[in-house]
């Protein structure tokens, strides 16, 4: 049990360091601007095309990749997040930068789409979704600690600081991978992504992901702008806290009661964009709680199920997961963008709940379908 705790501990330190790593940008715009010489909607690039190329690579690169050992590909992406980070800390021009940016995303998905597998077997099956609530921890710090951190060192050191400092806990990473992580062989018939999209299950998981990324990042986005500057701080603070609670209530959920917590989740998340609007105040950081709780218990139940759901098709199954997480970030911040356009900042969370809602809808359908299937076959 040791050995597992401290290869999920290793764990834990790769999703913070790679979370960060793609979202850290946000935070240093302004300074990537002006070191590259290019506008800031450029170097916003770094990040969407870092989502785009995810989205891409992905599938074939998870199915290429499906035999190989999963220590073997983490150390090995671990590598290319050292290098990655490196080179943009070097880069001498926008179009290197760039470059480094999507070296990263190359490792990206196919990581993601290995490492929820990865942490269950580390455990009994009976713990494996407190495995897989231990790398999402990984996601929350990364977007609680590790950006907000990073951002004030580029901030007092320069981007190019944060990011070889970045660069530097990616090489820790391989030695301690190599150190206290076991062996943990692929699939000798790897189940694509394409084959684990035919499961109905896995189908309805994917598309939850999607709408409720797709809901969230409507508003998260434009957070700032919604709430203005002086409120923003704080709120996402709480934010941040709350979600923290929110994966660990997942961890203990997961395993035995995904299929219950999710839908109560997707509930709680939509009741508290519908608050939003009509509260304030002191009521306004509880219902902005609520939301951070609810929202960040979601990807560890909806990894748990997509791993439960296709026994076999593990993989496959997570790098379509991977593909609605990413595709439902691009859209919603996209959405967002337009939203706050045509729309103004106040109709920002009731553009955000239809999409949820319509998660909530995708979850129960599927319940519903489930629940006949099994009557047919006592009947």
């Amino acid at each position: 049990m040791r050995g597992a705790a401290a290869g999920l501990a290793v764990l834990f330190a790769v999703a913070l360091t790679t979370i960060t790593t793609e979202t850290l940008p946000m935070g240093l715009l302004p300074q990537l601007s002006r070191g590259l010489a290019v506008t800031e909607s450029w170097a916003g690039l770094l990040v969407g095309g870092y989502s785009l190329l995810i989205i891409a690579t992905a599938v074939p690169l998870t199915t290429l990749t499906g035999r190989w050992d999963r220590r073997r590909l983490l150390l090995a992406v671990m590598a290319l997040f050292a290098i990655s980070n490196a080179l943009l800390a070097a880069a001498p021009n926008y179009q290197v930068a760039l470059l480094a940016r999507l070296i990263a995303a190359l490792g990206h998905g196919v990581l993601w789409s290995a490492m929820a597998g990865y942490a269950a077997g580390l455990v009994e099956p009976a713990k494996a979704g407190r495995a897989v609530a231990v790398v999402f921890a990984g996601n929350s710090a990364a977007l609680t600690v590790g950006v907000p951190l990073g951002t004030l060192l580029g901030q007092a050191a320069g981007w190019r600081a944060v990011f070889a400092v970045l660069s530097g806990v990616s090489v820790l990473l391989v030695l301690a991978g190599r150190a206290v992580l076991p062996r943990q062989e692929g699939s000798a018939r790897p189940v694509g992504a394409g084959q684990a999209l035919r499961i109905p299950s896995v189908r309805q998981v994917a598309a939850a992901t999607a709408l409720v990324m797709l809901g969230h990042f409507t508003l998260h986005t434009y957070l700032v702008p919604y709430l203005g500057s002086a409120a923003a701080a704080p709120a996402l603070f709480v934010f941040g806290l709350a979600g923290i609670a929110g994966v660990a209530a997942a961890g203990l959920l997961a395993d035995r009661h995904a299929g219950v917590a999710l839908p109560g989740c997707l509930g709680l998340l939509a009741a508290a964009l519908v608050a939003l609007p009509v509260t304030g105040g002191p009521a306004t950081i509880t219902v902005i709680a609520v939301w951070g709780l609810a929202y960040a218990a979601l990807p560890t139940l909806l990894q748990t199920l997509a791993l439960q759901r296709a026994p076999g098709a593990g993989p496959g199954a997570s790098a379509l997961f991977i593909i609605a997480f990413n595709a439902g970030i691009t859209a919603g911040s996209l959405a967002g963008g337009q939203a706050l356009a045509f729309l103004g900042t106040g109709l920002l969370p009731v553009v955000a709940v239809i999409p949820v809602l319509s998660a909530l809808l995708v979850m129960w359908l599927g319940a519903r379908r489930q629940a006949r299937a099994y009557a047919a076959v006592v009947t």
